[in-house]
């Protein structure tokens, strides 16, 4: 749907928009001609809020976002029924206690009321001064205070009343509050934005003093907990101990150190003395092979020596077993070793001199010092590794008591914290008391206005207009968007695709005659003269296509299929042609019905030996049109091929053709009946009637969908019913 054809709707219907948005502003002027005068009166509240003047208990940063929820909250607060409560109280209060000075004075219709006239005056200014000065809300189910309630109505000072006419705003990008009112008395307007920031300021300084206490009363409570807390944590470390593990591992590790040098230095004498040991015995070895029988000699010699020397190699391994203490044991292993020696002296001295001797003697010397040498070392190497594991395992504990104490500490670091922060804010709760952090106060209080608001009714006149003017627009566009009727030609063209014959705009038959659309030459009537003109071009189409037998038909009933094919009859009896028209619509026979012919459709039959065309004459009416024929039919709810005999007149419709120029039949809707089909074989070509109002279903698309398969027996289509600005091609 293009915007050209939008614009063509609206223009179509441009007198109903004009008269709709006249219509709204009368309605908007009748409205407004007993408008009461208004005035205005303004109250201005400072919040301290972006400006800080006040005694600072601590730093704060300035935070756009809570300032705008402040002002929220306070403009909520100064609209709250609290508030607006306690201001109708006063002002019910003031026109009570000083009628002559009343704000609002009842009429005479609010005076025959049930409330005004039971009105117990002093019963009703005891309540309100006890509700007001307790600061208490009237309720709905007391009903002496629902009198009450029903009174405030009566005199519009009730809640929806005053709120209606009350605005409450932040002044941009400043710290002020605007409190505005209007009413039709000046002072009621200053009288009620005075008393609202006076309620306000009243309201908050009792909330304020009342949560305030309770705040100090419960961070009282929670202040004295985490103390309990912290000092039972510093109790708890002080049982534990705090003794530096630090200091005590470095100790152990420096001993560790020491103690694994020394474990290596053991372990480099032992592997010298044990390679040494190696060679001397090897030598042994060879020096024994080879001194065999000398040995033999001396053998008893020998042994006595050899009993010395294990004799002596017991007492000290039994002395390094007790730890190398004991005094005894080392005496005796120091006189058992000069034994030895003065025995291997003597062995010496008593031997024959030679170099081997001497040799022997000293290896063994050797190999006995090597032996108790590697056994020494054995016994500090295995000292060595026994405290190591001990100074080890001294270590892990040390770790774990030290994790312990760093627990303890974190325990107590926490619980200080906590308790320095509920502290701080138990501090700030009670410094508030004293120094409040907030600064209310009014700097403008609300006078009586000297004049009144301007009524602006000519605003509002010209908005009910252009409000008018926009829905009938938006109306007439929607309405045109969700219909979805074919309307114009080329919309035809795109959700169809089929051969487009004509197109024929819409007339009303009964108010113009076909005689007066196609000879009167002064007709001025703009519809009828473009429905002249595009039957014209369809008279066209038809006898350029060299065909004589039409039918015409459409896809659903009502399409207009009688009246065009009336007005292509009389347009092309306007040419000098003989048309004859034969009425095959049998649900509905409105061609005999219009023209008086006779029905004689169904009853006629003929064999072929015996028909010619002096039988038809008597059948064929003549039309009040010059040059027009017609057939009727009977009509009922059948089909032709029931109620047409073998023989019948269209069997020999082409026996006719010489006779007469063009002959027309009209079928029933293909939606509806299956009249067109049956038809078909009897003429040359077919068009069909498709209305411009109408919308293309699934029964549509069947129809046309067999219309097209008829291929070159389908002329084409005309499209009726078209609005003549909706004439695109």
């Amino acid at each position: 749907m293009d915007l050209i054809y939008l614009f063509k709707s609206l223009m179509r219907r441009k007198w109903l928009i004009i008269s709709c948005t006249l219509m709204a502003a009368l309605v908007a002027f009748l409205l407004t001609l007993e408008q009461e005068k208004q005035y205005r009166s303004v109250a201005q509240i400072a919040t301290g809020f972006t400006v800080i003047d006040q005694v600072k208990l601590k730093d704060e940063s300035f935070n756009i976002y809570e300032i705008d929820v402040k002002f929220s909250n306070v403009i909520e607060a100064l609209k709250s029924p609290r508030v607006l409560g306690m201001t109708s109280y006063n002002l019910m209060l003031h026109d009570l206690e000083n009628p002559e000075k009343a704000f609002h004075i009842p009429n005479a219709e609010d005076r025959k009321t049930d409330i005004y006239r039971t009105l117990d005056r002093q019963k009703a200014i005891k309540m309100l001064t006890r509700k007001y000065n307790d600061e208490q809300l009237l309720s709905s189910y007391d009903p002496e205070e629902r009198k009450i309630q029903e009174l405030l109505k009566l005199y519009r000072y009730n809640l929806e009343s005053l709120r209606n006419l009350l605005y409450v705003g932040r002044v941009q990008r400043t710290d002020f509050i605007d409190i505005q009112y209007w009413s039709v008395n000046p002072e009621l307007s200053a009288y009620i934005v005075n008393q609202v920031c006076t309620e306000y300021l009243r309201n908050y300084e009792s909330s304020r003093n009342e949560l305030t206490v309770q705040n100090i009363e419960t961070l009282k409570k929670l202040v004295d907990q985490k103390r309990d807390e912290l000092d039972a944590k510093i109790a708890n470390i002080k049982i534990m101990g705090t003794l530096d593990v630090s200091v005590e591992s470095s100790s152990k590790l420096e001993q560790i150190s020491n103690f694994e040098n020394r474990l290596a230095d053991e372990k480099s004498l032992l592997n010298s003395a044990q390679l040494t040991l190696q060679q001397i015995n090897i030598r042994l070895a060879e020096m024994n092979k080879n001194n065999s029988q000398s040995n033999n000699a001396t053998s008893s010699a020998n042994t006595e020596l050899s009993s010395l020397r294990t004799q002596m190699n017991e007492t000290y391994t039994e002395y390094v077993n007790k730890g190398a203490n004991d005094a005894d044991l080392y005496t005796k292993y120091q006189k058992l070793k000069s034994d030895y020696k003065a025995k291997l002296a003597a062995m010496a001295s008593a031997a024959p001199t030679n170099t081997v001797g001497n040799t022997l003697a000293d290896l063994q010397q050797k190999k006995s010092d090597l032996e108790l040498q590697v056994k020494s070392s054995e016994v500090n190497i295995g000292a060595y590794e026994q405290k190591i594991r001990q100074l080890n395992s001294s270590m892990g504990a040390a770790a774990s008591r030290g994790a312990n104490n760093l627990a303890l500490q974190k325990e107590v670091e926490l619980a200080q914290q906590e308790y320095e922060s509920i502290k701080s804010r138990y501090d700030a709760a009670v410094n508030n008391k004293i120094a409040p952090m907030d600064n209310f106060h009014q700097i403008l209080f609300g006078q009586p206005a000297v004049e009144p608001e301007p009524s602006k009714r000519l605003i509002i006149i010209a908005l009910a207009a252009v409000a008018m003017l926009v829905f009938c627009c938006i109306a007439i566009v929607f309405f045109e968007y969700i219909d979805l009727s074919i309307k114009t030609p080329t919309q035809f063209l795109k959700v169809l695709e089929m051969k487009l014959l004509g197109v024929v705009n819409r007339i009303n038959p009964k108010k113009v005659s076909l005689e007066e659309i196609f000879t009167d030459p002064h007709l001025k009537k703009h519809d009828s003269a473009v429905f002249r003109e595009l039957l014209r071009k369809l008279r066209f189409e038809m006898e350029n296509s060299g065909k004589k037998t039409f039918l015409f038909t459409s896809t659903k009933p009502r399409e207009g299929k009688t009246t065009i094919i009336k007005a292509l009859a009389y347009s092309l009896s306007l040419t000098h042609k003989k048309v004859l028209i034969i009425d095959t619509q049998f649900p509905n026979n409105s061609l005999t019905r219009d023209f008086g012919a006779k029905p004689v459709l169904e009853s006629f039959n003929s064999s072929a030996g015996n028909f010619n065309a002096d039988q038809i004459k008597k059948l064929i009416t003549e039309s009040s049109l010059p040059g027009i024929y017609i057939i009727g039919c009977q009509g009922g709810e059948y089909t032709p091929s029931e109620v047409l005999k073998q023989g019948n007149l269209l069997e020999y419709i082409e026996k006719l053709t010489p006779h007469y120029d063009y002959i027309l039949l009209e079928g029933a809707a293909m939606n509806d009946r299956a009249d067109s089909k049956e038809l078909i074989k009897y003429v040359d070509t077919l068009i069909a009637i498709i209305s411009a109002r109408s919308s293309i279903k699934q029964t549509d698309k069947e129809s046309i969908a067999f219309l097209q398969g008829l291929q070159d027996k389908f002329e084409g289509a005309v499209l009726n019913f078209v609005e003549p600005e909706n004439i695109d091609i």
